[in-house]
């Protein structure tokens, strides 16, 4: 009897035990089993096959986007990595056609493999841009496009608007570049002011020129603030998609110029944000006929618009006025600058 219940003894220890060792087992199991480390395919994900639809390839919906988030963070802004911007047409142009930029992003010998330190970018993105340049004639596609009045362009209206009222020494120039908002290229703006195409509410940069208090609004006091069609034309460019346009007027009119129709609307475009109010750049103010007439008499208005040697280039850090305004202005200064 004593020998049975000891042997049923041992016998319950060695059951107990054996669920305790099998429960072991499993809860080891389990823990390596989580352990393992597949290897990680998500960096770079290859889309499907059938996702890759390189028949309509365009520079603006097609390109960009890929140069966007891969190439922009060294190659764009004021100091481009090898002094090369890629958010520059004519440069992106000149790579595309000498083989330097598919050599790069296909890790072929002799050139640098981009992007830089980072994994070669998908089949899809490379074809899309091959297809790119196998189609392009390398023109850059806005020029000689005709100034729809319906569309707001980029180029044309909305960034000597924001260079002359924002993008200045001291507030949103890429010097100074302000709670790291820099608003004197189409790449930055979008970026740094998230612009949200087709969604003005949404978009910072309207925010801010659209605020009440004026401590918050931009530009900041003493800067006069932009006007109701000022802030109109940059809301109908964000509901237009907030594209980076511009145009050419093929009819340019260079007979019957006034200052009206023809001048004032440029200074106020592209000079009144440094040259009104008590914010005088240079000790210039612009703001009515009389001035404007004074600094053209002088010979510094043309000097200044044409970039002479001598003058400081205007509109400050913006692109030179297209030749058919700079022409305007040498007729209306010809003709004796009339207040018509």
């Amino acid at each position: 009897m004593l020998y049975f219940r000891q042997q049923s003894f041992k016998n319950n220890i060695f059951v107990k035990n054996s669920k305790h060792i099998w429960l072991f087992v499993l809860v080891v199991s389990l823990f390596t089993l989580s352990c393992k480390h597949e290897p990680d395919d998500t960096a770079n994900p290859e889309p499907p096959a059938d996702e890759c639809d390189t028949t309509l390839v365009t520079y603006n919906a097609s390109v960009i986007p890929i140069l966007q988030n891969n190439c922009y963070s060294c190659h764009s802004g004021t100091v481009p990595s090898a002094g090369l911007d890629l958010s520059n047409y004519d440069q992106l142009a000149f790579v595309a056609q000498n083989g330097s930029l598919m050599g790069a992003i296909k890790h072929e010998p002799g050139f640098t493999p981009m992007p830089d330190g980072l994994p070669k970018l998908s089949d899809c993105d490379i074809n899309t841009l091959a297809k790119w340049i196998s189609d392009t004639t390398f023109t850059d596609p806005d020029i000689g496009q005709e100034c729809d009045p319906d569309t707001v362009y980029f180029q044309n209206e909305i960034l000597p608007l924001l260079v002359s009222s924002c993008g200045v020494a001291g507030c949103h120039d890429p010097e100074t570049a302000e709670d790291g908002v820099i608003l004197t290229d189409y790449t930055s703006i979008m970026q740094t002011a998230d612009v949200r195409p087709g969604n003005p509410e949404g978009s910072d940069l309207y925010e801010m020129i659209t605020e009440s208090d004026p401590d918050d609004r931009m530009p900041p006091p003493p800067n006069q603030p932009l006007n109701a069609e000022q802030i109109a034309r940059i809301e109908r460019w964000i509901l237009q998609g907030a594209l980076d346009n511009s145009c050419e007027n093929n009819q340019c009119d260079t007979l019957n110029i006034t200052f009206g129709e023809h001048i004032f609307p440029v200074i106020q475009n592209t000079c009144l944000g440094c040259h009104s109010g008590s914010v005088q750049s240079g000790g210039i103010l612009l703001t009515n006929h009389s001035q404007i007439a004074e600094i053209a008499a002088s010979g510094r208005l043309l000097g200044a618009i044409k970039h002479q040697n001598g003058y400081s280039p205007m509109p400050q850090n913006g692109a030179r006025l297209n030749q058919c305004i700079i022409t305007q202005f040498e007729k209306w200064i010809s003709d004796g600058t009339p207040n018509n």
